[in-house]
């Protein structure tokens, strides 16, 4: 008499025979190698997308960056230009200042003249 349980005419011993654990083993074997063939799969397309992310970032940042450069230079230029530009009037300035004081001078001479006869005027 046989111990073994029967579920619709299947026997137990039946799992151990050559007949079901090769399929069986191949079955398993077929879902472990397709498991780590998706997974390498979905870990490339991952490192691929995570690439062209980085890449995508790097060529933003590296624009952003030329154009602060360009801004700044930009900016530079400008100041350097009002610079000029204050330059230029303070040398006009200095001329204006270099005729007033010579026309100071001048006025003073004349002055030290009128002032120098008056007092040989007077003295006589």
């Amino acid at each position: 008499m046989s111990f073994y349980v029967r579920i619709d005419g299947f026997r137990m011993d039946n799992l151990l025979s050559p007949q079901f654990l090769g399929p069986a083993l191949v079955a398993l074997i077929t879902a472990a190698g397709s498991y780590f063939i998706i997974i390498q799969k979905t870990r490339n397309e991952l490192a691929d997308q995570t690439k062209r992310a980085l890449d995508a970032f790097r060529e933003k940042a590296e624009v952003a960056e030329a154009n602060e450069r360009l801004a700044f230079r930009a900016e530079q230029r400008a100041e350097m230009q009002e610079l000029r530009q204050k330059i230029q009037l303070c040398e006009t300035d200095k001329s204006d200042m270099i005729v007033k004081l010579a026309g100071a001078q001048a006025k003073i001479t004349i002055l030290e003249a009128r002032v120098g006869l008056l007092e040989n005027g007077a003295g006589h």
